[in-house]
């Protein structure tokens, strides 16, 4: 019976996008005068047409499209938009209503503990967004807004992965990991490959530079064009890979070892240049938690790893004394003086932390609801800017402590759900649960210096391995159990 509805709502939706082509491409007739923009526009539109099509009857093919263009595309800057960036998944989120419309009688949704951490957290930070506008007046609290919706892409893609799970292979979900590594790859060396020449694409970038003493270079940034940003998704593939490795699980990544010590190494260095120190530390933590949780670790891999991770030092002391020389002694000599002088060690934050801290002190009625998520680097309330580069410190002030538990919660069942399947599930699961424990491990860390829960895209591509995995872990228990009753 539900199949034969299912089978009725997609004539119905087929009917109805058919209908909105065709009046789109009447009305794109009608008022160009230009037949070749004319014929763009009409392929244009049967190709989205085509894929929604495609993406409806199946949702995993539409999740994989839509987080390869958040690996591999830049946000476009265009002169009416100013400097709001568009980027093209925007396009593809008519899609997932579409998909959730026509398809809502077949899905299947758990209350598992990460999917409702995530729901919390996000939802948390939302109850932040009237004191934006309410303390820091319209724009802020527009902007605010505008940034928060974004971070809700990953509570949209988490469900609708787990959505699928009831009436989808377990090889759409490998499909997916093995094409985010691809991704990540490429997007990788399109970073390095900006950072050694500069592609000169019209956007806003964060200002991040090195200065040395005959130049002066802006920091890797990629397609995120923020380093911190880009390198903590290259550190996520990095971990990935290198994980694989250690383990010999390359097959779970699809990848052959030699090619996988190429990847490692193209992933090291974009991490690297990108100069920043709390990622190096979050990537290193990741992989002892890796290597600890992990059941297969072969320690003589180890040096295949450590080989592939030398590679950045070799290129950086091959360059020039001047980069060699700023790295040992700007970016490493400083951590030295963290006791003797943490404000310096620091680039700053320490001082940073302080006045946050002072703040809550002074006025503790922002504890409750905060001032507004992502409002802290443009509002006036404090007499100027503060970018505060500690995830819980911003999160506590931005988001108040309904945001910060929210987190939390969303941490510790990330933890106990991915700890406890990487040492019960099966191999496949196994390897992987054992990576997102790691990966969220190395997040905890790198957000005691940067305020890495506002990387969206890097969280809509957790959260998204994260559904895979939990996935994976559903079928492969439910395939146990129906040899166990030998149905």
């Amino acid at each position: 019976m539900s199949q034969h509805v299912a089978s009725i709502a997609h004539r119905n939706w087929l009917r109805l996008g058919t209908a909105i082509l065709c009046t789109a491409i009447g009305t794109i007739v009608g008022i160009s005068r230009h037949p070749v923009y004319v014929g763009l526009a009409i392929l244009a539109m049967l190709a989205y047409t085509v894929f929604a099509a495609v993406s409806v009857r199946q949702p995993l093919i539409f999740a994989m499209v839509f987080l390869f263009a958040l690996e591999i595309f830049p946000p476009f800057y265009f002169p009416q938009s100013g400097e709001t960036p568009i980027y093209i998944s925007f396009f593809l989120l008519p899609i997932v209503a579409v998909i959730f419309i026509a398809r809502f009688a077949d899905m299947q949704f758990s209350s598992d503990p990460v999917g409702i951490g995530l729901a919390l957290f996000v939802g948390g930070t939302a109850f932040s967004l009237p004191f934006a506008w309410w303390l820091s007046g319209p724009a802020v609290g527009k902007d605010g807004f505008s940034r928060w919706l974004l971070l809700s892409h990953g509570v949209l893609i988490y469900y609708l992965i787990r959505g699928c799970s009831r009436w989808s292979s377990t090889a759409w979900g490998e499909r997916i990991l093995k094409a985010l590594l691809i991704g990540a790859v490429i997007s990788a060396a399109y970073g390095v490959l900006d950072f050694v020449w500069p592609i000169p694409l019209p956007h806003t970038p964060a200002d991040q530079f090195i200065w040395l003493e005959n130049a002066i270079l802006r920091r890797a940034q990629g397609v995120f064009y923020e380093s911190s940003n880009f390198a903590n998704f290259c550190g996520f593939f990095l971990v990935v890979s290198s994980s694989a490795l250690f383990a010999r699980k390359e097959r779970y990544v699809g990848v052959p070892r030699t090619l996988l010590i190429t990847i490692i190494a193209v992933l090291s260095v974009a991490v690297f240049v990108a100069f920043s120190r709390s990622v190096w530390v979050s990537v290193l933590a990741a992989l002892l938690a890796s290597i600890l949780v992990s059941r297969d670790v072969k320690i003589h891999r180890t040096g295949a790893v450590l080989a592939a991770f030398a590679v950045p030092l070799i290129l950086v002391w091959l360059s020039g004394s001047e980069l060699w020389t700023y790295f040992v002694d700007a970016r490493i000599g400083h951590l030295f003086g963290i006791f003797s002088d943490p404000n310096a060690a620091t680039s700053g934050r320490y001082d940073t932390w302080i006045r946050v801290l002072s703040i809550m002190r002074e006025q503790p009625q922002y504890l409750i609801f905060g001032i507004g998520y992502k409002t802290l680097p443009v509002t006036r309330l404090f007499h100027g800017e503060i970018i505060t580069d500690n995830g819980y410190l911003s999160l506590l002030l931005e988001t108040g402590v309904i945001g910060l538990a929210g987190f939390l919660i969303l941490s510790r069942s990330v933890l106990k759900t991915f700890f406890r399947l990487a040492r019960a599930a099966s191999a496949l699961t196994a390897f992987w649960s054992g990576i997102l424990f790691s990966l969220w491990c190395g997040e905890l860390v790198l957000l005691l210096a940067a305020d890495a829960y506002t990387y969206w895209r890097n969280i809509v591509i957790i959260s998204a391995m994260m559904a895979i995995t939990l996935n994976l872990a559903e079928r492969s228990e439910f395939s146990r159990s129906v040899k166990k009753s030998g149905i």
